[in-house]
């Protein structure tokens, strides 16, 4: 078992490798999610004329960009696994299980972002007594006395209703549940459904606040991999310094 300054470095050093590859691929990326929403409209006008009526135009990105990230993901971290109440992409590492969850909101509708990402109950290992009690371990034992570590990331997806338009892609870090001593109740707030999800509310504790301590300085939970130019950071995250990447 890790004592809490060691998770946060495992945390932080899984956050910058899924960060390089997000940096990376993230022309691909946008391209495949944006082509994901071309898909979906193309369904909607051929329903149109086929059904003779209308019906709420689909915008929702999550099954697709799932497939997306998997795809790129696979690539790089050779040991794609499978859970029951796992997150959308969990991969084996050797030192950890790694669980990546792609959550997507409509621009114009900031009560699915600004600052905050609903978490379902199968998503996280992070819990509070009386509150939340989460699926997720807070270590693995695939075998033996062996322990892994289990580390949560959101890949968040800020777009335009029905338009290929992609306004943001955030990285969150999620912390572990052994680290509730360290953050507590601070970054909860209340989900979409009691008690089956809460809302991470990473802008109230941004950073990893072990590493910052010890290092002096700012170091984030959360990073804007892509921004669009008519955005700044504060729009998305309700913070000002967040790290924004590319900006176009």
């Amino acid at each position: 078992m890790l004592n809490d300054f060691e998770l946060e470095v495992i945390e932080r050093d899984y956050f910058k490798y899924i960060l390089t590859f997000l940096r990376a691929n993230l022309t691909p990326i946008i391209n495949g999610l944006n082509s994901r929403i071309k898909i979906l409209n193309d369904w909607y006008r051929k329903f149109v004329k086929t059904a003779g009526r209308s019906r709420k135009q689909p915008s929702d990105l999550d099954a697709g960009a799932e497939r997306i990230f998997h795809h790129f993901f696979a690539s790089i971290l050779h040991l794609p696994n499978s859970s029951p109440i796992g997150s959308d992409l969990m991969f084996e590492a050797p030192d950890a299980f790694i669980h990546i969850e792609v959550k997507t909101a409509l621009i114009d509708n900031p009560a699915d972002y600004k600052g905050k990402i609903n978490i379902a109950i199968n998503q996280t290992s992070y819990g509070a007594k009386g509150v939340f009690a989460p699926n997720l371990p807070q270590y693995y034992k695939p075998q033996g006395d062996i322990e892994k570590v289990c580390l949560t990331y959101i890949i968040q997806i800020i777009h335009e209703h029905a338009k290929p338009n992609i306004k943001a892609l955030v990285l969150v870090c999620v912390p572990n549940g052994q680290l509730y001593s360290v953050y507590g109740k601070s970054i909860f707030r209340a989900g979409k459904t009691k008690r089956t999800s809460f809302r991470y509310m990473y802008s109230a504790d941004p950073y990893f606040k072990l590493l910052t301590k010890r290092y002096k300085e700012k170091i984030f939970r959360v990073e804007l991999v892509y921004l669009d130019k008519g955005l700044n950071a504060k729009n998305i995250t309700v913070l000002s310094d967040v790290p924004v990447h590319f900006q176009f």
